[in-house]
């Protein structure tokens, strides 16, 4: 399973906006090299979930509006819509799926409900934790 960039991108935007305090997306892109459009895309998500509030002027921008440590990594795949890591089988999707007769069906869901542990179990802090240590 690889990251998708709508994760990737919600993490060095809010990696960026921790470090800073209030901070304008053209500022977070600058930082981290990423597309504005697409970010202001995925702050807009984040902000409709509640992670980040933003304020206009020029002397606004987006601050977090809760601890890092209240974020969990399946909050913010969640909220930037990334089912990349879904293992279950998606019945409704009608991809490769054989609907609800499926034999593999409860593996794949039990494998689904293990990894959204892992994930609510990892917050932002955490991945704040792992960014700083490859500062050092």
């Amino acid at each position: 399973m690889a990251v998708n960039t709508k994760t990737e991108y919600a993490l060095r935007a809010l990696i960026e906006i921790h470090k800073n305090g209030r901070i304008s997306a053209q500022k977070i892109c600058e930082a981290q090299s990423l597309p504005k459009k697409y970010i202001e895309h995925l702050l807009a998500l984040l902000k409709g979930a509640g992670m980040v509030t933003s304020s206009p002027g020029s002397l606004g921008g987006y601050e977090l509006s809760k601890k890092p440590e209240e974020i969990s990594f399946a909050d913010i795949l969640e909220a930037v819509e990334d089912n990349s890591f879904v293992a279950g089988c998606l019945v409704d999707s009608g991809r490769h799926c054989l609907g609800e007769d499926c034999p593999l069906s409860p593996f794949f869901s039990e494998l689904d409900n293990r990894l959204q542990e892992i994930f609510r179990g990892y917050n932002l802090r955490d991945i704040l934790d792992f960014w700083e240590r490859k500062d050092k």
